[in-house]
């Protein structure tokens, strides 16, 4: 199919398609990006897990939010296979994120093993990661399921809500939200539990707090 055909013939996901992918995948997005599991908050190595983890979950929501259905097209004319879900897929419009340093960061600092990384030995202290790159999903992320939740019959039943309503719940408390799922003989348990944690200084998600070591005796 050269570019000509596929400009006339679009990628369109199909309404089950769609429906799935929000409630499976963009969901776990969120959920990941915000929400923090039990660990060892004086263990330098689970905050590494935990916050990377998140920011890496973070990184697939910038290009959700960023990403148009055009765009989409457009990139497909070049790569074939490009079939990313999108906001657009959902009604919700696409937008650029301002903060062009936190993307780099993600891009250099974490996905990508490169030579700019050694920038940070030129100061005193290594840089240490920013609260923004979680801060600013905070919003869009708020609106886009208050957006689902105006929207439940166009992608769902009222049940497929349910989860999603106790989540945006949990990302206007102003708390940091605590997340779990308990693991059975059988596997993963099919329900989440949602508690909340300590009161965030922004008032928006930002990355844990480490907590000192007691000194041993």
């Amino acid at each position: 199919m050269n570019s000509k055909n596929q400009e006339q013939n679009p990628f369109k996901p199909t309404e089950e398609q769609k429906r799935l992918a929000l409630h499976d995948a963009v969901f776990y997005e969120i959920l990941f990006a915000f929400g923090v599991c039990t660990h060892d908050e004086t263990d330098y190595c689970s905050w590494e897990h935990v916050n990377f983890s998140r920011m890496g979950h973070a990184r697939a929501l910038y290009a959700f939010f960023e990403t148009s259905i055009v765009d989409r097209d457009t990139r497909r004319q070049r790569q074939k296979d490009y079939d990313d879900v999108v906001s657009e897929d959902f009604g919700f419009a696409a937008s650029k994120f301002q903060r062009p340093d936190d993307r780099e960061r993600l891009n250099k600092d974490l996905f990508h093993l490169t030579y700019s990384r050694l920038r940070h030995f030129k100061v005193s202290q290594y840089k240490p990661w920013p609260d923004t790159i979680l801060g600013g999903l905070h919003e869009p992320c708020v609106e886009f399921i208050k957006h689902l939740l105006q929207h439940k019959s166009e992608f769902g039943s009222t049940e497929d809500f349910t989860k999603w309503d106790l989540l945006l719940k949990a990302l206007t408390s102003g708390r940091e939200l605590r997340i779990g799922r308990a693991f059975t003989r059988t596997g993963a348990q099919p329900a989440w539990s949602f508690n909340l944690g300590r009161q965030l200084d922004s008032g928006r998600s930002e990355l844990t707090r480490w907590l000192p070591k007691a000194e041993q005796k």
